[in-house]
Protein backbone atom coordinates (compact mmCIF):
# COMPACT_ATOMS: atom_id res chain seq x y z
CA UNK A 1 0.00 0.00 0.00
CA UNK A 2 1.45 3.58 -0.82
CA UNK A 3 1.30 6.49 1.40
CA UNK A 4 1.55 9.88 -0.44
CA UNK A 5 2.39 12.63 1.94
CA UNK A 6 1.70 16.15 0.51
CA UNK A 7 2.43 19.83 1.92
CA UNK A 8 -0.62 21.98 2.70
CA UNK A 9 -0.67 24.97 1.10
CA UNK A 10 -0.62 27.41 4.10
CA UNK A 11 2.62 25.78 4.99
CA UNK A 12 4.66 25.99 1.73
CA UNK A 13 3.54 29.83 1.89
CA UNK A 14 5.03 29.91 5.35
CA UNK A 15 8.37 28.27 4.00
CA UNK A 16 8.41 30.84 0.98
CA UNK A 17 8.04 33.24 3.89
CA UNK A 18 10.70 32.49 6.03
CA UNK A 19 13.72 31.66 3.30
CA UNK A 20 12.86 35.74 2.07
CA UNK A 21 13.73 37.08 5.63
CA UNK A 22 16.53 34.93 5.69
CA UNK A 23 18.21 36.33 2.34
CA UNK A 24 17.22 39.96 3.50
CA UNK A 25 19.17 39.29 6.86
CA UNK A 26 22.09 38.05 5.31
CA UNK A 27 22.17 41.15 3.15
CA UNK A 28 21.68 43.72 5.89
CA UNK A 29 24.10 42.02 7.76
CA UNK A 30 26.65 41.86 5.16
CA UNK A 31 26.60 46.07 4.30
CA UNK A 32 26.66 46.60 8.45
CA UNK A 33 29.89 44.83 8.45
CA UNK A 34 30.79 46.94 5.24
CA UNK A 35 30.07 49.79 6.84
CA UNK A 36 31.69 49.79 10.53
CA UNK A 37 34.96 48.54 8.51
CA UNK A 38 35.25 51.52 6.84
CA UNK A 39 34.39 53.52 9.61
CA UNK A 40 37.04 51.88 11.51
CA UNK A 41 39.88 51.71 8.35
CA UNK A 42 38.55 55.71 8.70
CA UNK A 43 39.09 56.75 12.41
CA UNK A 44 42.27 54.46 12.36
CA UNK A 45 44.06 56.82 9.59
CA UNK A 46 42.69 59.25 11.00
CA UNK A 47 44.36 59.44 14.70
CA UNK A 48 47.67 58.38 13.07
CA UNK A 49 47.64 61.54 11.26
CA UNK A 50 46.70 63.84 13.99
CA UNK A 51 49.56 61.88 16.09
CA UNK A 52 51.72 62.95 13.17
CA UNK A 53 51.15 66.39 13.46
CA UNK A 54 49.30 68.96 11.29
CA UNK A 55 49.84 68.24 7.06
CA UNK A 56 53.48 66.17 8.14
CA UNK A 57 54.19 64.63 4.59
CA UNK A 58 57.86 63.22 3.93
CA UNK A 59 59.03 65.22 6.65
CA UNK A 60 57.56 68.35 5.86
CA UNK A 61 55.35 70.72 7.07
CA UNK A 62 52.52 72.10 4.86
CA UNK A 63 51.30 75.41 6.50
CA UNK A 64 51.28 79.02 5.82
CA UNK A 65 53.13 79.84 8.45
CA UNK A 66 56.29 77.95 7.44
CA UNK A 67 57.11 79.94 4.20
CA UNK A 68 60.27 81.11 3.74
CA UNK A 69 60.85 85.02 4.35
CA UNK A 70 63.38 85.31 1.79
CA UNK A 71 63.87 83.98 -2.07
CA UNK A 72 64.86 80.04 -2.22
CA UNK A 73 68.78 79.63 -2.58
CA UNK A 74 70.38 76.60 -3.69
CA UNK A 75 73.68 75.99 -2.23
CA UNK A 76 75.67 73.56 -4.16
CA UNK A 77 78.67 71.94 -1.68
CA UNK A 78 80.79 69.48 -3.63
CA UNK A 79 82.93 67.31 -1.57
CA UNK A 80 86.60 66.94 -3.91
CA UNK A 81 87.98 63.72 -3.51
CA UNK A 82 90.24 62.36 -6.21
CA UNK A 83 92.50 59.66 -5.13
CA UNK A 84 95.66 57.17 -4.99
CA UNK A 85 92.80 54.54 -6.31
CA UNK A 86 90.55 56.96 -8.61
CA UNK A 87 87.98 57.32 -5.59
CA UNK A 88 85.63 60.32 -6.39
CA UNK A 89 83.32 61.94 -4.42
CA UNK A 90 79.67 62.93 -6.34
CA UNK A 91 78.71 66.40 -6.25
CA UNK A 92 76.18 66.75 -3.07
CA UNK A 93 73.51 70.03 -3.23
CA UNK A 94 71.80 70.66 -0.34
CA UNK A 95 69.07 73.11 -0.50
CA UNK A 96 68.33 75.80 2.40
CA UNK A 97 65.17 76.51 1.67
CA UNK A 98 62.72 74.80 -1.43
CA UNK A 99 59.71 76.21 -2.20
CA UNK A 100 57.34 77.21 0.05
CA UNK A 101 58.27 74.32 2.80
CA UNK A 102 60.25 74.59 5.69
CA UNK A 103 62.70 71.64 5.48
CA UNK A 104 63.70 69.98 8.91
CA UNK A 105 67.21 69.38 10.08
CA UNK A 106 69.25 66.27 8.60
CA UNK A 107 72.18 64.77 9.66
CA UNK A 108 74.01 63.87 6.33
CA UNK A 109 76.74 61.45 6.24
CA UNK A 110 79.37 61.68 3.71
CA UNK A 111 81.84 59.41 2.58
CA UNK A 112 84.58 61.50 4.34
CA UNK A 113 81.99 60.28 7.60
CA UNK A 114 82.36 57.04 7.12
CA UNK A 115 85.81 56.93 6.93
CA UNK A 116 86.65 58.67 10.28
CA UNK A 117 87.20 61.86 8.13
CA UNK A 118 86.89 65.55 9.14
CA UNK A 119 86.79 68.94 7.66
CA UNK A 120 90.19 70.06 7.73
CA UNK A 121 90.86 72.93 4.99
CA UNK A 122 90.59 76.45 5.41
CA UNK A 123 91.71 79.79 5.63
CA UNK A 124 93.25 80.53 2.05
CA UNK A 125 92.95 77.28 0.56
CA UNK A 126 88.99 76.46 0.51
CA UNK A 127 86.36 74.33 1.62
CA UNK A 128 87.81 70.39 2.16
CA UNK A 129 86.82 67.10 3.43
CA UNK A 130 89.40 65.28 3.66
CA UNK A 131 91.85 63.10 5.90
CA UNK A 132 94.64 64.52 3.63
CA UNK A 133 93.05 68.11 3.44
CA UNK A 134 92.18 69.66 0.05
CA UNK A 135 93.30 72.75 -1.37
CA UNK A 136 90.63 74.39 -3.79
CA UNK A 137 90.96 74.70 -7.30
CA UNK A 138 92.23 78.54 -7.26
CA UNK A 139 93.67 78.90 -3.96
CA UNK A 140 97.33 80.30 -4.02
CA UNK A 141 100.07 78.31 -4.62
CA UNK A 142 102.39 79.50 -2.02
CA UNK A 143 100.12 78.04 0.63
CA UNK A 144 97.79 79.12 3.61
CA UNK A 145 98.20 80.96 6.63
CA UNK A 146 96.69 78.37 8.70
CA UNK A 147 98.53 75.33 9.91
CA UNK A 148 95.96 72.97 10.36
CA UNK A 149 93.96 74.41 7.31
CA UNK A 150 96.13 71.96 5.06
CA UNK A 151 95.38 69.11 7.28
CA UNK A 152 98.66 67.71 5.22
CA UNK A 153 101.22 70.67 3.99
CA UNK A 154 104.54 71.69 4.44
CA UNK A 155 105.98 74.88 6.38
CA UNK A 156 107.46 77.73 4.20
CA UNK A 157 109.29 80.13 5.06
CA UNK A 158 110.51 83.37 3.26
CA UNK A 159 113.65 85.47 3.22
CA UNK A 160 114.80 88.73 1.80
CA UNK A 161 118.01 88.70 0.98
CA UNK A 162 118.36 92.28 0.31
CA UNK A 163 118.18 93.19 3.77
CA UNK A 164 119.26 91.83 7.52
CA UNK A 165 116.53 90.76 10.19
CA UNK A 166 116.40 94.80 11.49
CA UNK A 167 115.87 96.18 7.86
CA UNK A 168 119.00 97.52 7.01
CA UNK A 169 120.08 96.74 3.38
CA UNK A 170 122.80 93.75 2.87
CA UNK A 171 124.24 94.72 -0.29
CA UNK A 172 122.68 92.06 -2.30
CA UNK A 173 123.32 91.65 -6.07
CA UNK A 174 122.00 89.31 -8.84
CA UNK A 175 125.83 87.27 -8.51
CA UNK A 176 125.82 87.54 -4.48
CA UNK A 177 122.48 85.99 -4.62
CA UNK A 178 123.49 83.08 -6.46
CA UNK A 179 126.71 82.67 -4.35
CA UNK A 180 124.61 82.66 -1.11
CA UNK A 181 122.17 79.72 -2.65
CA UNK A 182 125.34 77.93 -3.72
CA UNK A 183 126.99 77.95 -0.20
CA UNK A 184 123.31 76.85 1.17
CA UNK A 185 123.32 74.11 -0.89
CA UNK A 186 126.56 72.95 -0.55
CA UNK A 187 126.00 73.41 3.64
CA UNK A 188 123.56 70.96 3.57
CA UNK A 189 120.43 73.73 3.20
CA UNK A 190 121.88 74.80 7.00
CA UNK A 191 119.01 77.10 8.29
CA UNK A 192 121.32 79.41 10.16
CA UNK A 193 122.85 80.55 6.96
CA UNK A 194 119.70 82.24 5.82
CA UNK A 195 119.16 83.48 10.00
CA UNK A 196 120.98 87.11 9.22
CA UNK A 197 118.19 88.28 6.56
CA UNK A 198 114.65 89.37 6.93
CA UNK A 199 112.47 86.60 7.40
CA UNK A 200 109.05 86.74 6.86
CA UNK A 201 106.62 86.86 9.89
CA UNK A 202 104.07 84.84 8.64
CA UNK A 203 104.25 81.19 7.57
CA UNK A 204 102.34 79.55 4.89
CA UNK A 205 101.53 75.81 4.75
CA UNK A 206 101.20 74.48 1.38
CA UNK A 207 100.40 70.68 0.15
CA UNK A 208 101.74 70.85 -3.46
CA UNK A 209 103.93 73.28 -5.73
CA UNK A 210 102.35 74.34 -8.84
CA UNK A 211 102.68 78.06 -9.48
CA UNK A 212 101.79 79.70 -13.68
CA UNK A 213 103.52 82.06 -14.89
CA UNK A 214 102.94 85.64 -13.03
CA UNK A 215 104.73 88.42 -11.55
CA UNK A 216 107.10 87.92 -9.05
CA UNK A 217 105.48 90.45 -6.71
CA UNK A 218 103.23 87.75 -6.03
CA UNK A 219 105.34 85.97 -3.46
CA UNK A 220 106.06 89.17 -1.52
CA UNK A 221 101.94 89.53 -1.34
CA UNK A 222 101.13 86.02 -0.22
CA UNK A 223 103.86 86.17 2.53
CA UNK A 224 102.07 89.86 3.47
CA UNK A 225 105.53 91.40 2.85
CA UNK A 226 104.61 93.40 -0.22
CA UNK A 227 105.20 96.85 1.40
CA UNK A 228 108.17 95.95 3.11
CA UNK A 229 110.11 93.21 0.63
CA UNK A 230 110.81 94.01 -3.47
CA UNK A 231 110.43 91.22 -5.86
CA UNK A 232 113.60 90.48 -6.01
CA UNK A 233 116.80 88.36 -4.53
CA UNK A 234 114.04 86.74 -2.30
CA UNK A 235 113.91 82.61 -1.15
CA UNK A 236 111.07 80.63 0.13
CA UNK A 237 111.88 77.22 1.88
CA UNK A 238 109.46 75.15 2.83
CA UNK A 239 109.99 71.78 5.19
CA UNK A 240 108.76 68.77 6.70
CA UNK A 241 108.22 64.72 5.61
CA UNK A 242 106.30 63.23 3.49
CA UNK A 243 104.85 59.05 3.47
CA UNK A 244 105.63 57.57 0.50
CA UNK A 245 102.36 56.26 -0.89
CA UNK A 246 103.80 53.08 -2.32
CA UNK A 247 107.45 51.40 -2.77
CA UNK A 248 109.52 51.86 -5.99
CA UNK A 249 111.83 54.18 -7.47
CA UNK A 250 110.79 58.08 -8.71
CA UNK A 251 112.06 61.45 -9.79
CA UNK A 252 111.29 65.16 -9.52
CA UNK A 253 110.22 66.49 -12.85
CA UNK A 254 109.58 70.39 -12.71
CA UNK A 255 110.94 73.67 -13.27
CA UNK A 256 111.62 76.98 -11.14
CA UNK A 257 111.49 80.80 -12.97
CA UNK A 258 114.07 81.60 -11.49
CA UNK A 259 115.00 78.60 -9.25
CA UNK A 260 113.40 75.25 -7.90
CA UNK A 261 115.50 72.61 -5.87
CA UNK A 262 114.40 70.08 -4.03
CA UNK A 263 116.19 68.28 -1.22
CA UNK A 264 114.54 64.39 -0.51
CA UNK A 265 116.24 62.18 2.45
CA UNK A 266 119.14 64.64 3.35
CA UNK A 267 119.53 64.98 -0.95
CA UNK A 268 119.44 67.62 -3.38
CA UNK A 269 117.40 65.40 -5.98
CA UNK A 270 116.20 68.34 -8.05
CA UNK A 271 117.77 71.47 -9.01
CA UNK A 272 116.48 73.35 -12.69
CA UNK A 273 115.28 76.45 -13.54
CA UNK A 274 116.41 79.73 -15.21
CA UNK A 275 119.71 79.21 -12.90
CA UNK A 276 120.82 76.27 -11.16
CA UNK A 277 120.98 76.19 -7.35
CA UNK A 278 124.05 74.19 -6.69
CA UNK A 279 125.78 75.61 -9.39
CA UNK A 280 124.61 79.49 -9.78
CA UNK A 281 124.84 78.62 -13.67
CA UNK A 282 122.41 80.43 -16.45
CA UNK A 283 120.44 77.27 -17.59
CA UNK A 284 117.01 79.83 -19.18
CA UNK A 285 118.13 80.92 -22.71
CA UNK A 286 121.43 78.75 -22.60
CA UNK A 287 121.07 75.68 -24.15
CA UNK A 288 124.65 74.66 -23.92
CA UNK A 289 124.56 74.81 -20.36
CA UNK A 290 121.42 72.79 -20.10
CA UNK A 291 123.05 70.36 -22.87
CA UNK A 292 125.78 69.58 -19.81
CA UNK A 293 123.34 68.58 -16.65
CA UNK A 294 123.59 65.24 -15.95
CA UNK A 295 121.32 62.85 -13.38
CA UNK A 296 123.54 61.12 -10.35
CA UNK A 297 124.00 58.17 -12.46
CA UNK A 298 125.49 60.48 -15.24
CA UNK A 299 122.95 60.54 -17.54
CA UNK A 300 121.57 63.28 -19.63
CA UNK A 301 118.52 65.19 -18.40
CA UNK A 302 115.34 64.79 -19.85
CA UNK A 303 113.20 67.08 -21.33
CA UNK A 304 109.29 67.53 -21.28
CA UNK A 305 107.40 70.58 -23.66
CA UNK A 306 103.93 71.16 -23.09
CA UNK A 307 101.64 72.86 -25.19
CA UNK A 308 99.90 74.79 -22.39
CA UNK A 309 103.37 75.84 -20.78
CA UNK A 310 103.65 78.83 -23.35
CA UNK A 311 107.17 79.88 -25.04
CA UNK A 312 108.90 81.35 -22.34
CA UNK A 313 109.11 78.01 -20.39
CA UNK A 314 109.67 75.92 -23.69
CA UNK A 315 111.80 77.82 -25.58
CA UNK A 316 113.98 79.14 -23.08
CA UNK A 317 114.29 76.21 -20.67
CA UNK A 318 112.82 73.44 -22.99
CA UNK A 319 110.46 72.40 -20.88
CA UNK A 320 110.28 70.82 -18.01
CA UNK A 321 113.16 68.73 -16.95
CA UNK A 322 114.16 65.39 -14.97
CA UNK A 323 116.08 65.31 -11.37
CA UNK A 324 117.82 61.89 -9.81
CA UNK A 325 116.61 59.04 -9.03
CA UNK A 326 115.43 57.61 -5.39
CA UNK A 327 113.79 54.67 -3.58
CA UNK A 328 111.41 54.96 -1.00
CA UNK A 329 109.18 52.16 0.37
CA UNK A 330 105.42 52.16 1.42
CA UNK A 331 104.55 53.71 4.45
CA UNK A 332 108.13 55.22 5.18
CA UNK A 333 108.33 58.75 5.94
CA UNK A 334 111.18 60.56 4.75
CA UNK A 335 112.68 64.63 5.76
CA UNK A 336 111.90 66.78 2.31
CA UNK A 337 112.84 70.38 1.77
CA UNK A 338 111.89 72.32 -1.04
CA UNK A 339 113.54 75.79 -2.11
CA UNK A 340 111.95 78.41 -4.53
CA UNK A 341 113.57 81.60 -5.36
CA UNK A 342 113.24 84.32 -7.59
CA UNK A 343 116.50 86.83 -8.51
CA UNK A 344 116.67 89.44 -10.60
CA UNK A 345 112.35 89.99 -10.46
CA UNK A 346 110.00 90.33 -13.57
CA UNK A 347 108.13 87.05 -13.86
CA UNK A 348 107.97 84.17 -11.65
CA UNK A 349 106.43 80.38 -11.28
CA UNK A 350 107.64 76.54 -10.67
CA UNK A 351 105.92 73.40 -11.22
CA UNK A 352 106.81 70.29 -9.26
CA UNK A 353 105.44 67.23 -10.69
CA UNK A 354 106.73 63.44 -9.93
CA UNK A 355 107.29 60.56 -11.93
CA UNK A 356 107.01 57.19 -10.64
CA UNK A 357 109.41 54.63 -12.68
CA UNK A 358 107.89 51.24 -11.95
CA UNK A 359 104.39 52.68 -13.49
CA UNK A 360 104.63 54.78 -16.65
CA UNK A 361 102.01 57.76 -17.66
CA UNK A 362 99.07 56.24 -19.33
CA UNK A 363 98.46 59.96 -20.72
CA UNK A 364 100.10 62.56 -23.25
CA UNK A 365 99.31 65.89 -24.19
CA UNK A 366 98.69 67.16 -28.16
CA UNK A 367 102.42 67.24 -28.13
CA UNK A 368 103.29 64.07 -26.86
CA UNK A 369 105.01 64.82 -23.72
CA UNK A 370 103.39 62.34 -20.82
CA UNK A 371 101.41 63.82 -18.75
CA UNK A 372 102.89 63.15 -14.91
CA UNK A 373 101.75 62.89 -11.54
CA UNK A 374 101.74 66.59 -9.08
CA UNK A 375 103.79 66.02 -6.37
CA UNK A 376 101.31 67.23 -3.64
CA UNK A 377 100.46 66.15 0.38
CA UNK A 378 96.75 65.90 0.22
CA UNK A 379 93.92 66.22 -2.78
CA UNK A 380 95.11 69.18 -4.07
CA UNK A 381 93.96 70.02 -7.62
CA UNK A 382 94.91 73.61 -8.58
CA UNK A 383 92.97 74.92 -11.41
CA UNK A 384 95.36 77.88 -13.49
CA UNK A 385 91.91 79.86 -14.73
CA UNK A 386 91.15 79.83 -10.72
CA UNK A 387 94.85 80.77 -9.72
CA UNK A 388 94.97 84.10 -11.99
CA UNK A 389 91.67 85.13 -11.05
CA UNK A 390 92.71 84.81 -7.21
CA UNK A 391 96.18 86.53 -8.36
CA UNK A 392 97.55 90.19 -6.81
CA UNK A 393 99.56 90.53 -9.89
CA UNK A 394 99.33 88.10 -12.43
CA UNK A 395 101.04 89.79 -15.19
CA UNK A 396 100.21 89.28 -18.99
CA UNK A 397 101.56 85.68 -19.65
CA UNK A 398 100.20 82.46 -19.25
CA UNK A 399 101.15 79.13 -18.36
CA UNK A 400 99.36 75.84 -18.26
CA UNK A 401 101.52 72.89 -17.40
CA UNK A 402 98.95 69.26 -17.35
CA UNK A 403 99.30 67.47 -14.85
CA UNK A 404 97.64 63.97 -13.75
CA UNK A 405 94.46 64.57 -11.55
CA UNK A 406 94.73 60.95 -10.24
CA UNK A 407 97.93 61.68 -8.63
CA UNK A 408 98.89 59.97 -5.31
CA UNK A 409 99.57 61.59 -2.08
CA UNK A 410 102.57 61.88 -0.28
CA UNK A 411 101.01 62.34 3.68
CA UNK A 412 102.46 65.18 5.22
CA UNK A 413 103.78 63.75 8.48
CA UNK A 414 105.26 65.47 11.22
Amino acid sequence: MAIHISITPEAEVELKRTARRNRMSAVAVSLLCCFLGGVTLFLMVRLFVESEGPAKRDGFFHTEDARPAETPKMVRKTVSRASMASQVAPPVVVAVTAGSVQINPVDIVTDQMDFGMSPVFGTGIGPGLTQFGDSGPGDHPLGTEDPDGGGSALEGTFYDLKQTPSGAPTGMSPGLCKQVLSEFNSSGWNKSMLAKYYQAPTKLYAPCFYMPICKAEEAPYAYKVQDKVKASMWVAIYRGKVKAPKSGRFRFVGLGDDSLAVRFNGKTVFDYGWSSVATGKMLGGNAANRAELKDSKGQPRQFFRYNGAGSDWNNNLDGLSTGDVFEVKEGQSYPIEILISEVPGGYFGFVLLIEDLDDAPKKRDAGGSPIFQLFRMNFAEPNTQEIYKNMQVPGDRRSDVPYDKDSMIWEATV
